[in-house]
């Protein structure tokens, strides 16, 4: 190889880059004359990615020269070296060029290598929409989710597509990333979703847009800092502000109503018998992790031996859990509260609400469900 061309290929110039076209023609005769697929050098072919990536910007965008053609074919062989070092030094700088070639984007993208595909995947701005659904389709690493999720803006559809994955810390960071679009079906999802992660509490009062009526519901058994937290977001007015502060009001009064000495299940009785026993008493006893009131309740709405009642919640079984909580006639957002708290339901295994607030089940699915652990229909 001629010195000139290593000259250019391989050191930093001292004045300003050539023109496009003179650029483009001394490209192109580097890369022929250099015969990039037999070098075996890695650390020649890293140096090559690098500098191939600066001039991209600087060469014609049709990409009908020959130049142009040759650099993107050394590119596409560059994503597919055998050597990680080699994909990495492309994927750190192709991430932030804006006219980076799509296919050589997707298959760094789509790398095994979390070195390689995280920093493609979290900044570059040639992955579109419909790249970024067909990666997450695939069923990549938690960490690839977690790096889109992360991006510095993510549409709805893509959000949406991150949190039905599963991964909790891809949600997470979707939570927290103030560029990401999260419809308010999803939203409430993660409200119901948050009271078995507490991790997700602080960072849902905190969400920008946090529709009021799952303010109030966050309220319900987070604890007082997130509640103070709600408090004071200076989007709320005051009805907001107040309706949050009668929830935290109602949870103190239930510790403070509890009679001297009185059991949790002495206590579900008296209030089933003054008819109290009520969606609410169950809110608020989930949000102070009481079980055996919780277990009590659901015995006596649902007209279940309270043994029965143990084995379902004790089973893992979420579609048990929810058929005894239709039972027991409340919601399905209490459903999930029940599987989250009472059941210990991991989140990935919890049996979700239909369109954000009904049961998923039908009734008649629901009866047989809790035939298989004794109950009558």
């Amino acid at each position: 190889m001629e010195p000139e061309l290593l000259d250019y290929l391989f050191e930093e110039p001292a004045s300003p880059p050539p023109a496009p076209k003179e650029a483009g023609r001394r490209l192109g005769d580097a890369l022929v004359e250099s015969r990039l697929s037999g070098m075996g050098d890695a650390g020649v072919r890293a140096l090559l990615a690098r500098k191939l990536c600066r001039l991209l910007p600087d060469l014609p965008a049709d990409g009908r020269d020959k130049a142009t053609a040759v650099a993107l074919r050394a590119l596409e062989q560059l994503a597919r070296d055998h050597v990680t070092h080699v994909r990495e030094a492309l994927a750190t700088v192709i991430q932030d060029i804006a006219c980076a070639p799509p296919t050589v984007v997707r298959r760094l993208a789509r790398d095994v290598e979390r070195c390689v595909a995280e920093p493609v995947l979290h900044c570059c701005a040639t992955l579109t929409d419909e790249d970024l659904l067909a990666l997450i389709a695939a069923q990549p690493a938690d960490w690839a989710l977690a790096a889109i999720a992360r991006r510095r803006t993510v549409s709805a559809p893509v959000s949406t597509a991150i949190l039905e994955a599963g991964a909790p810390e891809a949600s997470g960071a979707l939570l927290d990333n103030d560029g990401a679009l999260i419809h308010e079906d999803d939203l409430e999802r993660l409200v119901e979703e948050a009271a078995a992660r507490r991790d997700w509490q602080g960072k849902l009062a905190r969400r920008p847009a946090l529709p009021r009526r799952l303010a109030v519901r966050l309220a319900a058994f987070v604890d007082e800092s997130v509640v103070e937290v709600l408090r004071s977001r200076p989007d709320f007015d005051a009805a907001t502000v107040a309706e949050i502060a009668a929830v935290t009001r109602r949870r103190v009064d239930w510790i403070e109503e509890r009679l001297p000495g009185e059991a949790p299940e002495r206590r579900a009785m008296r209030l089933h018998r003054d008819g109290r026993l009520d969606e609410n008493a169950l809110g608020d006893a989930l949000s102070w992790n009481e079980r055996g009131f919780v277990r009590a309740a659901l015995s006596l709405r649902a007209a279940v031996r309270p043994a029965l009642v143990d084995a379902i919640l004790d089973s893992g079984d979420a579609r048990a859990v929810t058929a005894l909580v239709w039972r027991a006639g409340l919601s399905m957002r209490c459903a999930m509260q029940v599987q989250a708290r009472a059941a210990a339901i991991p989140p990935r295994a919890m049996l979700n609400a239909r369109d954000g607030t009904a049961y998923p089940l039908a009734a008649a699915e629901m009866a047989r469900r809790l035939t298989r652990y004794g109950v009558a229909p």
